[in-house]
Formats: C-alpha cells, sequence, structure tokens
C-alpha cells in the first residue's frame, strides 16, 4: 500500500476532530456535527475507488463534509415551511429602507451604531455565543439561507439554485433573517445606545 492511499480505519483518529470542529461551526449542533462526520466517512468509504490522489486525504474529506453541511442545510429548508410574515413587522416596510439594494449591505440610520463598542466590550467568545443562540431562532428556511450565505459564502445564484428558490424569495428571506437577528442581538444589550 502506498502513501497515496487511504487507510478508512485511521480517519477518526487522524481527521475525526477537525471534520467535528469544522462542522459544529458550521451547524452549531453537536449531535448534527457528529453525525455529518459520520456521513463524511461513510461517503469517503463508499467512494474510495474514486479517490486518485490528486488532492490530499485530508482535502478530500473535507470536500465531502463541505458537501454534507450544504445537504444539510437543503434538507433543513426543505422540512415543513413556515411563513415568512412570522415577524410580524405588519409596517410592510420596503426593503431598501434598512439595506442597500445593490450590495445587502445596511443603510446609514438603520445600520447598528453601537455594536462596534459592544463588540470591545465583550470576549469573541460570548459575542459568538450570543449570535449563535439567536441564529437558533431563525426559522429553518432562514437558518438554512442564513448559513449558507454568511457561513458557507456561497451565492445567491448557488443558494437559489441548491434550495428552489426564486431570486425574490431568496432577498425576502434573507432580509427578514438579517431583521431578526438585529431584534435578538438587541435584546441581548447589542446595538442599543
Amino acid at each position: 500500500m502506498n502513501s497515496a492511499t487511504p487507510v478508512p480505519a485511521e480517519w477518526p483518529a487522524r481527521f475525526g476532530d477537525e471534520l467535528y470542529r469544522f462542522a459544529l461551526s458550521r451547524v452549531s449542533d453537536s449531535e448534527t456535527a457528529e453525525e455529518l462526520v459520520q456521513e463524511t466517512f461513510l461517503s469517503a468509504l463508499a467512494n474510495l475507488a474514486a479517490f486518485r490522489a490528486e488532492a490530499s486525504e485530508r482535502t478530500w474529506l473535507f470536500v465531502i463534509i463541505r458537501r454534507k453541511i450544504i445537504d444539510h442545510y437543503r434538507r433543513q429548508a426543505r422540512a415543513p415551511h413556515i411563513g415568512l410574515d412570522e415577524l410580524g413587522d405588519g409596517g410592510g416596510t420596503p426593503e431598501s429602507d434598512y439595506f442597500n439594494p445593490a450590495n445587502g449591505h445596511w443603510n446609514g440610520p438603520q445600520a447598528p451604531s453601537s455594536w462596534l463598542r459592544a463588540d470591545a466590550a465583550l470576549e469573541q467568545q460570548e459575542l459568538h455565543d450570543i449570535l449563535g443562540r439567536c441564529q437558533e431562532r431563525l426559522s429553518t428556511q432562514q437558518g438554512a439561507v442564513f448559513a449558507m450565505r454568511f457561513v458557507e459564502e456561497l451565492s445567491a445564484e448557488e443558494i437559489c439554485q441548491e434550495l428552489g428558490l426564486t431570486s425574490a424569495n431568496y432577498w425576502v428571506i434573507v432580509h427578514r433573517a438579517k431583521l431578526q437577528l438585529r431584534r435578538c442581538l438587541e435584546k441581548h444589550g447589542l446595538g442599543q445606545s
């Protein structure tokens, strides 16, 4: 057996912890992260004959787990649909009042003004924990779209294709997710003057 031949029995010891941390940073649920690592190993084992050593074994496994994470979000987004009007804005405020349509960034007066001070006051881990809890409050579809866009950094077109969304529906979901995250972060003391 040459050095380029994968040894599946060694995967958990060599790559398990790193793959788990990678998955956990993207799904924020330890059970799901563990399942994704297991699915990755099973998929790699099933496709072992396709491994050509063009990339390292580690890189190959990370490509597989990244795909498994996207599949996870796709399944979540196709779960029973929760209506987009659940936030109860009621005002019908146009998205352009909050976000610049060209780049998706907050417009001047709507931008969270004191987050920089709050970020400096909180340790990075606390901020990460608060953001994670706020993300968990998003609907399944919003959470999947938000994670695919801002964690996995997929383009809007890729997300629409993966989840079967129209462009308009995608932007409504992103808009509502941003608003809900902002409200949640403000409830936790971030963004209040």
